[in-house]
């Protein structure tokens, strides 16, 4: 059966969904206005007073108060697809993943369908506006919710932090039977209210420093920093053999963000493993380093200036596919695509058809799928609202890719 997904939020949602050319990352920063040539963001907003009376209307009112993201497809999901593990992912109470479902793709969906029907559970997004990979996020989640017969209820706090807790206080008043929960820079952003109150806790894609329970769902960064570092190292020994100094230009994500710190950590941790295997030594010279806060434009900008005061840098560690996408589109500027190698995280198919054209200088990219996140998410808050004890880390598969084994990953028809 192939259901029509329309992607839904509660009315008190309010979106402002930016379309440009490049989008963002997987990660926190401040919404952006589109370029001259993009369309405009539409934007549905609730007032204050219809915010107060949703929320009355108790969790039923609430989760089938639906509005629509405006200026994107539809996506189309095949219930056939779905892994399906009759059972066999519980054991004793407690969760525990199968070979099929490790190996499930993007857009297969997990589970039993309509295993959980009637049930309510809150998203609070820290932004949606300007990313594409915030709206891949949120829409397969929303997929898995339709298939498991779950009520989502999707807040977006537009990168406000006090939004956000305002938005988790709302999804607990409105008796949530679990909370997903992706926090604006990795902040505490009232996960303490959730465990008082004795909601199940999922948060998604942005690790955060919480003592209290829940479930982490995400890729492993650090270990995709460390496998893309790795590989930019080996490609640019093979290609040049050992020379006394590499210059290097390193585009982090957002300052005092853990997300964006365990990317870099594993980019630079994998360059330098390369070179102490082989060479016993270091080559590596970080002469720049920017933030450019998850978004192409400003990793354009940041890579022209850094650039002009350095013309001789050899590589680029870009910490996700949106900074790659500055960084390319600043080096086509400037007339030097293939000159200076790249490696990146996010394994969009734009970038990973750069690495097959092999023209760009992009090396490789690992996976860091919110697509995957978003579905493993739902299924991990609804396992816990039935009781089902689930890991404290669930991560996502964050394979390498490269200019060998690009073929076996590149999907054109992939609505990422």
């Amino acid at each position: 059966m192939k259901r029509k997904l329309t992607k839904c939020t509660s009315m008190a949602l309010v979106i402002a969904m930016a379309i440009s050319t490049l989008a963002g990352c997987g990660g926190t920063a401040s919404t952006q206005a589109p370029d001259a040539g993009s369309e405009k963001p539409s934007t549905e907003t609730a007032s204050p007073e219809a915010a107060d009376a949703d929320a009355a209307k108790g969790a039923d009112a609430a989760a089938e108060a639906e509005g629509a993201f405006h200026d994107t497809a539809e996506l189309v999901i095949d219930y056939a697809k779905a892994v399906d593990p009759k059972g066999a992912d519980i054991v004793d109470g407690s969760f525990q993943s199968t070979p099929e479902l490790k190996g499930a793709l993007a857009d297969q969906m997990i589970g039993t369908q309509n295993q959980f029907e009637g049930m309510n559970i809150g998203f609070s997004q820290h932004r949606i506006a300007g990313s594409e990979w915030y709206e891949q996020l949120v829409d397969f989640a929303q997929a898995e919710a339709d298939y498991l017969g779950v009520n989502l209820t999707i807040y977006d706090a537009n990168d406000d932090m006090n939004q956000q807790i305002a938005d988790v206080e709302t999804l607990i008043n409105l008796g949530m039977e679990s909370i997903i929960v992706n926090p604006y820079n990795s902040t505490n952003v009232g996960l303490d209210s959730i465990i008082a109150a004795d909601i199940p806790l999922t948060v998604v894609n942005q690790a955060v420093d919480f003592s209290g329970p829940f479930t982490f769902v995400s890729a492993d960064v650090q270990d995709s920093g460390y496998k893309t570092g790795f590989e930019l190292a080996r490609y640019y020994d093979e290609k040049n053999g050992w020379k006394d100094e590499v210059k290097a230009f390193v585009l982090s994500s957002a300052p005092q963000e853990k997300e964006s710190d365990l990317r870099r950590w594993g980019q630079i941790m994998g360059w330098t493993d390369y070179m102490l295997d082989k060479y016993g030594k270091n080559n590596l010279n970080i002469v720049a380093y920017q933030y450019y806060q998850w978004l192409p434009e400003p990793a354009m900008n940041a890579t022209l200036d850094v650039l002009q005061a350095n013309p001789d840098i050899d590589v680029i560690f870009a910490a996700c596919d949106g900074g790659a996408q500055g960084v390319e589109a600043a080096l086509e500027q400037i007339d030097r695509l293939g000159d200076i190698l790249v490696c990146t995280i996010d394994g969009r198919k734009s970038v990973l058809q750069w690495i097959k054209d092999g023209d760009k200088g992009m090396v490789c990219d690992a996976y860091n799928d919110p697509r995957q996140m978003g579905k493993w998410a739902v299924y991990m808050a609804a396992l816990q609202a039935s009781g089902v004890s689930t890991p404290s880390t669930f991560y996502v598969m964050n394979d390498l890719v490269t200019t060998e084994n690009v073929d076996n990953y590149l999907d054109p028809n992939s609505t990422y």
